[in-house]
């Protein structure tokens, strides 16, 4: 046998040959694998976290959808809370506004707006820009309760998801009374 058919026949042998290609495979999928673990990890947090802001948005406007009249106490009060109930962020964001809607021109009408954090309260004209929003079958005069929160989230790992700001809505209508008024520090309301 020449020195060149052995050559050959060992090429063909070692081309033929399986033996380590489990660890080739596993050297190839692992990276990919802890990946998606990751992935899948952050995503649940982030969902977890924006399903955690909405339902504390919830448990504000329900709170403030039982009472006749608020003042800054009260939202100062309701602001503790939502700052309880948010699990990461420690500064969260809440605004609550009251509004009517008017039929004859087809707009909402702010009747009181409250803002804690670093969000402004509302004014009728940022009030309509958030239409798409807000209900579009009201009667005439209706009230109803806004509520905004604004989150910041973090996530845990860098898997494609970086750190952006949450925001949910919650529209509830008064529920005992026909209104909620606000009760300003000199003793007269905005109903």
């Amino acid at each position: 046998m020449t020195y060149l058919t052995r050559l050959k026949k060992r090429a063909l042998a070692w081309h033929r040959d399986e033996n380590g290609s489990v660890a080739v495979e596993t050297l190839l999928m692992v990276p990919l694998l802890a990946w998606a673990m990751l992935a899948t990890i952050t995503f649940f947090d982030a969902y977890r976290n924006e399903a955690v802001s909405f339902k504390a948005g919830l448990v504000i406007a329900d709170a403030i959808s039982r009472e006749a009249e608020v003042d800054n106490a009260y939202i100062n009060g309701l602001y503790g809370l939502h700052k309880f109930l948010m699990l990461k962020d420690d500064d969260p964001d809440l605004r609550i506004t009251v509004f009517r809607f008017r039929a004859d021109e087809g707009d909402y009408r702010r009747v009181w707006s409250r803002a804690r954090g670093g969000k402004p309260a509302l004014t009728n004209a940022t009030l309509n820009g958030l239409s798409g929003i807000l209900p579009s079958t009201m009667a005439d005069g209706e009230r109803a309760i806004l509520v905004e929160t604004w989150s910041e989230y973090d996530a845990p790992y860098a898997v494609g998801l970086g750190d952006f700001d949450m925001s949910t809505y919650n529209v509830v209508s008064p529920r005992f009374l026909p209104q909620a008024c606000f009760l300003r520090n000199n003793g007269t309301t905005a109903c």
